[in-house]
């Protein structure tokens, strides 16, 4: 398996620029029919993330599986697992192997065999099969093995990584990175955009389109600094919409089932049937996709705080909280509608769409809404949207480019939100590592270090250590939810600030909402 090669290569550099150029060449040499298969893999996977598919062994099981591969004890192991605190490391170590015969599908066969198994004697199996599986594979390929099926694979080459590899490889040019980037916008398979670009070329990607039932990037909106800005940016006619203090949500109808997504493209319909059958009942329609915020609201429909909504995020007890805290989902934008995309079509098509197909009822609505022209006109409707108990308005362009724009946060959207008259605003930002708490915060950590992605330069860049906002129940569970995500090293493709070196580094996957009051640069 020369991917076990790949791997160990990309372990050993941090270069953004020498990840591209490994992967690049190696995907030059990948048969096609494979390489949605081994684009999973580069980014620890078996599948894309949406699809939710979990391995579902435990640290403790894996052990299990290296014991019975390797002829060792459990307690043997476990010391040997203690010695080098790294499962993946402990697989290398205790298998004798020399002579690699695994072939990618079979490990990726392998894995979702493993990934599949549930109910009564299911853990059994997974160790079992997991220990076959290890029986075959080098030393080598028994680290990143373990490392997969353990979801610590931090190689550092995230999925910008790859499509710019991908853009190279089989176009020549890093150049056409944004075409693909915008195909992966609609459609965030990785697996899917890799094997179209190495078997149908740009003509292929550039008819990648919506599918029902595979989420789509959720376009975003940008931050005015005052209501003036709002009809700098947007000349003419300007849709103000109530933005709801909720969870953003995609709606996914294939004609059989309704299928529900967040922002970050979780599948989250079960945490609300109630949504799912309101939505059955109030959309008259084939098939389609459309956005809205689910928010929560009293017996009255007022709406209340976002704080009550999380309470909503649970796997059990759920049709319990369902009547604890009901929802209502406003609906504001339709991307797709029986067997139609719309994501090219203007804003106010698109809306004049959504509204034939809704039939408006106690829990599903469409978000409230006012063409304006003029300041005045904006700033009633904000000031009413405050009184209602929303957050404020999102002001949408009904120009004739003002498309669907997948999963970019550009001008055709603008947020305007009371905190903004205080210069307070949230940010999406991701941790890369913590540091050790004193004092009162002693044997836990007492700051995180967090950093927002530059998109243009595909790094992580230092933003800000996060040490307030935690209770100290949360506060002491830190070490042990960071515990899979540390690593010995600073991440690959990370820009740190001289005055901001962490105790403990992460690998960049928790991403964090942080309120911030105002940004200033560190001297």
């Amino acid at each position: 398996m020369k991917l076990a090669d790949v791997f160990e290569q990309l372990e050993k550099t941090t270069s953004g620029n020498k990840m591209r150029e490994i992967l690049a060449k190696f995907f030059k040499t990948v048969p096609k029919k494979e390489i949605d298969i081994i684009a999973y893999l580069l980014l620890g996977q078996i599948a894309s993330e949406y699809e939710d598919i979990n391995i579902g062994m435990a640290e403790k099981m894996v052990l299990r599986s290296i014991a019975i591969d390797s002829g060792r004890t459990e307690k043997e192991v476990s010391s040997t697992f203690k010695k080098l605190g790294d499962v993946g490391l402990t697989a290398e170590k205790l298998t004798t192997r020399s002579k690699p015969t695994l072939t990618v599908a079979q490990v990726f066969n392998t894995l979702h065999k493993i990934a599949a198994a549930s109910g009564p004697g299911s853990q059994e199996f997974k160790i079992k099969t997991l220990a076959a599986l290890l029986k075959k594979a080098s030393p080598k390929e028994a680290r990143y093995i373990a490392r997969i099926v353990l979801g610590t694979l931090r190689l550092g080459a995230g999925d910008m990584t790859l499509l710019d590899a991908l853009a190279i490889a089989f176009t020549g040019t890093k150049a056409n990175k944004p075409k693909l980037e915008l195909a992966y916008n609609i459609c965030p398979d990785i697996g899917i955009i890799a094997k179209t670009i190495a078997m149908k070329g740009l003509k292929g990607i550039e008819k990648i389109g919506v599918t029902v039932g595979r989420p789509i990037q959720m376009m975003l909106a940008q931050r005015a600094k005052s209501v003036q800005m709002i009809k700098e940016k947007i000349p003419g006619v300007i849709a103000c919409e109530e933005k709801y203090d909720g969870e953003r949500v995609q709606a996914h109808f294939d004609g059989k089932k309704i299928v529900l997504f967040s922002r970050r493209l979780e599948n989250i319909t079960k945490q609300f049937p109630d949504v799912v059958e309101g939505l059955k009942k109030s959309i008259k329609a084939k098939s389609y996709v459309i956005e809205g915020e689910v928010v929560p609201v009293d017996e009255k429909g007022n709406l209340l705080p976002f704080q009550i909504l999380m309470q909503r995020r649970r796997k059990y007890d759920v049709e319990l909280y369902v009547k604890k805290i009901p929802v209502c989902l406003f609906l504001f934008d339709l991307l797709f509608l029986n067997g139609k995309s719309y994501i090219h079509k203007p804003y106010p098509e698109r809306h004049k769409a959504l509204q034939k197909i809704v039939k408006p009822t106690k829990h599903i609505k469409l978000a409230n809404r006012k063409l304006c022209k003029e300041i005045d006109c904006i700033e009633d409707f904000f000031n009413w949207c405050i009184s209602h108990g929303a957050e404020g308005i999102i002001a949408k362009s009904c120009a004739p480019d003002s498309t669907y724009k997948a999963g970019v946060r550009g001008w055709h959207w603008i947020k305007w939100k009371q905190e903004y008259q205080k210069l307070a605003d949230t940010f999406d930002l991701v941790v890369v590592g913590a540091f050790y708490g004193k004092g009162k915060r002693a044997g836990t950590y007492g700051a995180l270090l967090c950093a927002a992605y530059n998109h243009k330069l595909d790094r992580f860049e230092t933003f800000c250590k996060l040490g307030s906002g935690f209770t100290d129940k949360q506060l002491a569970e830190l070490p042990k939810k960071f515990a899979k995500y540390k690593i010995p090293h600073k991440p690959a493709r990370l820009l740190v600030h001289k005055d901001m070196k962490p105790d403990v580094w992460f690998t960049p996957a928790v991403v964090v909402e942080v309120l911030g009051a105002e940004i200033t640069r560190s001297p």
